[in-house]
């Protein structure tokens, strides 16, 4: 006579949970997260396909261009230019037709992530001035300055200009465009290779790790304990990883066997016009007047 498994016995099988109650684990949501930036990828190549402003400025104009402006927004310490600075990104993203929706996180979740960083710059202990609201902690006597508000809101509307500017570089240019203009700029090639694979095969590495997930799911009839839930995640990992080294190791053997270089080659090679060295000159005249500012 054939006995039951353990956990089929009417004794050992756990009580499945209600649907509504159900409990969503860390690693569905974090599979959800990706899949939305996937989508959001997909999404950015359909911006960079747009008949916009950015999008007719040639990578390798667009990319010194934008970069350079990054790199002076981090030495302005006027609010007037950082403030022209960041309406020169909002017109920037209205004329490249970007949807307010996707340039939302600029304006939104970088200053304000960086303001919480920064927080306590606000107060005398850390930046002395001219008291605007004091108020008591304890045995501390606290107090909100004016050079502390002053800081802060140079330091958030810098960290908006940045990541503005860096996400117009990034949204209004073809991946391999992109990698071109880069390259062009001297970054170097295991740099770029790394990129290219990334941008190339992350959909297929996140496909395989829904893919883990869901057998695990199918084949579970309840949630197990914390331990068991931490075993599986880390053997889901270790299988993961496997099948990524596999597949990265094939994937560059056959780009060697192919002739692959580290450089980025485009069937069709874009070839600068007046409207390259334009961009050019306005970002520098952009760039020297914000600085004068």
């Amino acid at each position: 006579m054939i006995s039951l498994p353990e956990w089929m016995s009417p004794r050992a099988a756990p009580d499945l949970p209600e649907l509504p109650g159900v409990h969503r684990s860390p690693a569905r949501h974090t599979l959800n997260g990706l899949a939305r930036l996937l989508a959001a990828m997909l999404g950015d190549e359909a911006i960079a396909a747009r008949p916009g402003l950015l999008q007719r400025i040639e990578p390798r104009a667009k990319a010194p261009g934008l970069i350079g402006l990054v790199v002076i927004a981090t030495l302005l310490h006027s609010l007037t230019a950082l403030g022209l600075a960041y309406l020169l990104c909002i017109a920037l993203a209205a004329a490249s037709r970007m949807p307010v929706r996707r340039f939302a996180g600029a304006w939104l979740a970088a200053p304000l992530l960086s303001a919480f960083i920064v927080l306590p710059a606000v107060l005398n202990v850390v930046t002395p001035g001219e008291p605007l609201w004091a108020f008591r902690l304890g045995s501390w006597r606290l107090a909100v300055t004016d050079a502390g508000v002053h800081f802060l809101a140079i330091f958030v509307l810098r960290v908006a200009v940045c990541v503005s500017l860096a996400l117009l570089l990034a949204v209004t240019t073809r991946p391999a465009q992109l990698f071109r203009g880069l390259r062009a700029l001297g970054a170097p090639k295991i740099f770029i290779m790394l990129l290219m694979m990334m941008e190339r095969y992350l959909t297929v590495i996140v496909r395989a790790a829904e893919e883990i997930h869901e057998a695990k799911l199918s084949r579970s009839i309840a949630p197990g304990s914390l331990r068991q839930e931490q075993a599986w995640v880390a053997a889901g990992m270790g299988a993961l990883f496997r099948r990524t080294q596999k597949l990265g190791d094939a994937v560059y053997l056959a780009m060697i066997s192919r002739g692959y270089t580290g450089d980025v080659y485009l069937l069709d090679e874009p070839r600068w016009s007046w409207r390259e060295w334009a961009f050019l000159a306005a970002a520098i005249a952009v760039g020297a007047g914000l600085l004068i500012i």
